[in-house]
């Protein structure tokens, strides 16, 4: 190692003694500065809410049609979905055994008007008889008897006649209302007994928005209340209706309620069938509103997160949700009128953190 390199060596040992004597102690890491939340003043209120509701338009009045004597059906002269009038024609049965049972009664009625004539001449004859003392008196009732029996047998000739012609005119089902024909439930040539449901008519005039809701959904509300209705295919046509009849009843499958909105509908612009959306105001219900991100879960329940002014720290209070809305929720109890209550970045908060409220929400 020649001079040069030994004084190389000591010039590098001695920069590095003096730069490490020039350094000082190690700088403090930087302080975190506390979170920023929003938060907004609990305050207790009645809240209005509404409940939206989904259904169908139905007809308030629906018949179930049957033809009122059996018969094999000789023709059908309506399908699903026609619109009839009042004394229409929708089915006819082949009349050919009414027709045999009307001939058989007017034969009857002819029979029995004969007899009747018979018998009147021949108690007329034994009645001048009997007034000249020359029949018994026997005689005379027998007669009278023979004539009244035969009174009776050509009046129940002619009801029989009128009975089976009025079974005639059952072969003709007939509309008993302006409707729409909702179901046809027969086919020429198919047999039906007598009172076997075979179309089904929806008589024109109000209409019923039919929805099935949880038996708690619209608990308090009153018949009268206004019901705000809206097409869900058009939600530009509208109508408002009224509740008209909560069934008594729980669907046991579904384990909800019926309930039938009545309204007019004079365009028809709300068809039968068609889907349609309700909005009904409910009663107000007291506490606390608060927005939905205010909300925490705790090991033990629903919480929020409540700001201590004086420490600026943050606490986590147990509360009671009353209701859930769309937008917010309700808590019946938990908080102070007051409270400061963190509505968003709950998830990054820990108890005793600090915090700065810098955003006062109303």
């Amino acid at each position: 190692m020649n001079i040069q390199t030994i004084r190389a060596a000591i010039g590098l040992c001695a920069a590095s003694l003096v730069l490490a004597g020039c350094s000082g102690p190690e700088a403090p890491a930087a302080a975190i500065p506390p979170r920023t939340v929003s938060v907004v003043a609990a305050a207790s209120s009645d809240t209005v809410t509404r409940a939206s509701l989904t259904g169908e338009v139905k007809a308030q009045v629906q018949q179930d049609l049957a033809f009122r004597t059996a018969g094999r059906v000789l023709d059908v002269l309506v399908e699903t979905g026609d619109h009839v009038v009042a004394g229409q024609p929708l089915a006819r049965l082949d009349a050919a055994d009414q027709q045999a049972s009307l001939l058989l009664a007017n034969a009857a009625v002819s029979s029995a008007q004969a007899q009747l004539a018979q018998a009147q001449r021949d108690f007329d004859r034994l009645d001048a008889l009997f007034k000249a003392g020359n029949a018994t008196r026997a005689q005379f009732e027998q007669a009278q008897a023979a004539l009244d029996s035969a009174k009776a047998a050509q009046g129940a000739a002619q009801s029989q006649q009128s009975s089976a012609a009025e079974v005639l005119s059952y072969v003709d089902l007939k509309a008993s209302a302006d409707g729409i024909v909702l179901l046809r439930a027969m086919e020429p040539g198919q047999v039906v007994g007598a009172g076997q449901t075979v179309l089904s008519l929806a008589q024109d005039g109000p209409r019923d928005a039919v929805f099935n809701v949880y038996e708690a959904a619209l608990s308090g509300v009153p018949h009268n209340v206004p019901v705000d209705l809206t097409l869900v295919a058009d939600p530009s046509i509208t109508a408002t209706g009224a509740v008209r009849e909560v069934s008594p009843t729980v669907n046991t499958a579904t384990g909800t309620v019926r309930i039938e909105v009545g309204f007019d509908d004079p365009k028809g612009a709300l068809p039968l069938g068609a889907a349609i959306a309700g909005s009904i105001a409910l009663p107000p219900v007291s506490g606390f509103a608060l927005p939905w991100g205010a909300l925490f879960r705790d090991k033990d329940g629903p919480a929020v997160w409540v700001v201590d002014p004086s420490a600026g720290t943050v606490s986590l209070k147990p509360v009671i949700v009353d209701r859930y809305l769309a937008d917010k929720v309700i808590l019946a109890s938990g908080l102070d009128a007051g409270d400061l209550v963190v509505t968003s970045g709950t998830q990054m908060l820990h108890p005793g953190e600090a915090v700065t409220a810098m955003e006062v929400t109303p």
